[in-house]
């Protein structure tokens, strides 16, 4: 059986391949998507207290309340660097919408 570069395999099927869970594949192809089309992946704390017009300790309590998956990206907790990806935010986002009345 010869391969061509137009054959194609499954998520599950690549991802066996590599030894890498299915799921990982997902997120990576994701993430790949997410740079091509020019949107920004992950936010900072700042940039959330910014993006929701809150301080940087109400974006902390807002992500604890919800059980939002973060990356810590620094060292310790006195380097501590705290990215939300942007699928957590917008989840947050259309939870939090309210109709004024």
């Amino acid at each position: 059986m010869s391969l061509s570069s137009q054959d194609s395999l499954s998520i599950a099927e690549f991802a066996s391949l590599f030894g890498f869970p299915a799921d990982a594949i997902v997120a990576a192809v994701e993430a790949q998507r997410q740079r091509r089309s020019g949107r920004q992946p992950y936010f900072s704390i700042r940039q959330l207290a910014d993006r929701w017009v809150c301080s940087v300790p109400q974006v902390y309590k807002i992500l604890q309340t919800s059980a939002a998956k973060i990356v810590n990206v620094g060292e310790g907790s006195k380097r501590k660097k705290v990215l939300v990806p942007a699928d957590v935010v917008e989840r947050l986002e259309r939870a939090r919408v309210e109709k004024m009345s």
